[in-house]
């Protein structure tokens, strides 16, 4: 999954700099896409192009706490598919968002991107 990946990208800085290009895969949908980092600024920003490029800023706010921005752009077509990949893009960054928050301050996995669309779900997994 794409925060996999976006893990990997942290541990991995020193090796592999920006030329990291790796393969993001969800199995349990049976899906994959190459990721492309652009831009990598530890606790600070990870952009990426996967195809449209993805921009992470993280802000320390104090306590221990961080705010965390996501930018999504280079949305194609007309104006009506414009705002229709927006909204999805929009929706499926706060679901993966809020179900990374709950993990890692209360180690919860709230399986909203499973419960989301079980009927996708690849059999076997």
């Amino acid at each position: 999954q794409l925060l996999d990946v976006a893990a990997r990208l942290l541990r991995d800085e020193g090796e592999a700099g920006l030329s990291m290009r790796r393969l993001a895969q969800d199995d349990q949908y049976g899906v994959s896409g190459e990721v492309t980092v652009t831009a990598l600024e530890k606790n600070q920003r990870i952009a990426i192009e996967w195809p449209t490029p993805v921009e992470w800023t993280f802000t320390p706010k104090g306590n221990d706490t961080t705010f965390v921005s996501i930018v999504a752009s280079g949305f194609t077509g007309t104006d009506d598919e414009k705002v229709a990949q927006a909204l999805d893009s929009t929706e499926g960054f706060n679901l993966v968002i809020s179900a990374c928050k709950a993990l890692l301050e209360h180690g919860i996995d709230l399986r909203l991107i499973s419960d989301k669309n079980p009927d996708a779900a690849v059999s076997g997994t």
